[in-house]
């Protein structure tokens, strides 16, 4: 696996959460901050991934991994992306968010990990085979549920604002959700390659929407 994608995600990751977070300095929107927080647990869930790859999987380096880039990111987008829809009901998000995050912790921390699994993989492990049956594993149905979220209210919002490129937040959630949906197959390579284009075409959504509209240009006074 090309330790070149897990870097980009990375670095694209990073980039976009330090825009979200000056932003949310700025303005004091929540869903920013919310946005910032997703995209700063996707870079460090990408660091595991590096880590990985490249020097070998350890228990505490795939719990990394599955709560910051597995659990908790998309929830955390699904957060913003309800501000978004709807800012009086923020007490209720936070707190919403707090209990996934305490509750996703908890689980993983106390979780056993198949240590042969690990050491026998070159690739990203699959939680299945890593997490068994345990709360830790069965945490991920609930937290991908989120993604209809985001997905949803990227293109509601895109709708109702005629903010096109809106759409290519939920463009870009699919294509990584769906490099998720690689590990443990023959194609696991794409995992990596597969996140970098998700975010990077988040990234270039977010910026298309955020940058100043041009003014026209006036015609030059003549005499």
């Amino acid at each position: 696996m090309n330790p070149i994608f897990p870097v980009l995600a990375v670095a694209i990751a990073w980039a976009f959460a330090a825009q979200l977070g000056r932003q949310w300095l700025d303005r004091r929107r929540d869903h920013a901050l919310a946005w910032a927080i997703s995209l700063a647990l996707f870079g460090v869930g990408h660091v595991a991934v590096l880590i990985g790859i490249t020097a070998g999987w350890s228990a505490p380096t795939f719990g990394v991994y599955w709560l910051a880039g597995a659990l908790l990111n998309v929830p955390m987008l699904a957060i913003g992306q309800l501000h978004l829809l709807d800012r009086r009901r923020s007490v209720l998000y936070w707190t919403l968010a707090g209990l996934a995050v305490a509750w996703n912790v908890v689980f993983t921390v106390t979780a056993s990990y198949d240590q042969s699994v690990l050491a026998a993989t070159s690739g990203v492990p699959a939680g299945a085979e890593v997490l068994g049956d345990s709360t830790a594993y069965a945490l991920l149905r609930p937290m991908t549920y989120t993604f209809a979220i985001v997905v949803l209210g990227s293109a509601w919002s895109a709708f109702k604002m005629r903010r096109w490129a809106l759409l290519l937040i939920a463009v870009g959630t699919s294509v990584a959700a769906a490099g998720s949906s690689v590990i443990g197959s023959d194609v696991d390579y794409l995992f990596p390659v597969m996140s970098a284009a998700g975010v990077g075409l988040m990234y270039l959504g977010f910026r298309t929407v955020t940058a100043p509209a041009r003014q026209p240009e006036r015609s030059p006074v003549t005499a």
